[in-house]
């Protein structure tokens, strides 16, 4: 069987379609023609409709092409989890966060897909730019009947992001504190101040020269000032502002994955391939 699947993942799409045959994957070629933007959802979404044409062709005994119409298709196919995140936090008169607790609750659909690791990361992201001396977290992906959502840009660390960001704009609401001063107050630091929830120790940490710099450069305090005097005078336009951090680890959350490989070859005339 040769499929052509417009995919991120050929070997997944070669097991899937295997599995539905009844075959051996070594039974199943997949060939990608092109691709365009993945942003992740191709990593699992090709999936039913390569079975489902792999299927077909089986029963028809020829060729069978599948291109679903974009309405069709943006309804049958997953997206990025939409999350509910419960909380409590505690914090000083500084705005100093003293401790947190999440609760992840995620849309995951009607099967399990990726549901898993795109909530671990959003736990791993909980925190984002910020320490806290006690923390946590907690992520449940719920089975509904709805789309199996999927991989998607962030894989799950925007959600605990945005989860942290809005930890920080509560308090600084109830402080009546710059978020930026807040912010700055969480950020990690030296020893003492240096360990995630998930127990790595950030090294290399340039988050507070970073943000002065920015905030000089951009001049933000001004602006803010700018904005709060037209915010003022504007019944019905607002503006806003916002100096915000992004903690993003490069890795994937199946660990074995955190791995390359390359293949050279050094030939007698001199030549590398």
């Amino acid at each position: 069987m040769l499929v052509h699947s417009s995919t991120q993942h050929p070997s997944e799409v070669q097991h899937m379609v295997a599995h539905a045959l009844g075959r051996p994957s070594n039974a199943v070629t997949v060939e990608i023609r092109r691709m365009g933007g993945g942003f992740g959802g191709k990593e699992t979404q090709a999936n039913q409709f390569a079975a489902i044409a792999a299927i077909a062709a089986v029963k028809l005994g020829r060729a069978v092409k599948i291109r679903p119409d974009r309405d069709d298709d943006m309804i049958v196919t997953g997206k990025r989890h939409d999350f509910l995140v419960d909380y409590d936090v505690g914090f000083d008169d500084d705005g100093v966060v003293a401790g947190v607790d999440f609760l992840f609750k995620a849309r995951a659909g009607f099967s399990s897909d990726l549901s898993g690791p795109v909530t671990d990361r959003a736990l791993f992201h909980c925190d984002n730019a910020y320490f806290y001396p006690a923390v946590h977290a907690k992520s449940a992906p719920l089975y509904t009947n709805t789309v199996s959502n999927t991989a998607y840009r962030g894989f799950g660390g925007p959600q605990g992001m945005v989860a942290a960001e809005r930890v920080i704009d509560e308090i600084a609401f109830a402080l009546g504190k710059d978020p930026l001063d807040v912010r700055k107050a969480n950020f990690y630091g030296g020893p003492g101040r240096d360990v995630t929830p998930y127990h790595q120790t950030v090294e290399d940490n340039v988050i507070a020269r970073l943000v002065d710099g920015l905030e000089a450069s951009s001049k933000y305090r001004r602006r803010r000032r700018e904005i709060r005097a037209f915010n003022a005078n504007s019944e019905i336009v607002k503006r806003g502002l916002a100096l915000t951090p992004v903690k993003f680890g490069i890795s994937f959350t199946a660990t074995h994955f955190n791995q390359a490989g390359a293949l050279v070859h050094v030939y007698a005339d001199g030549s590398v391939i």
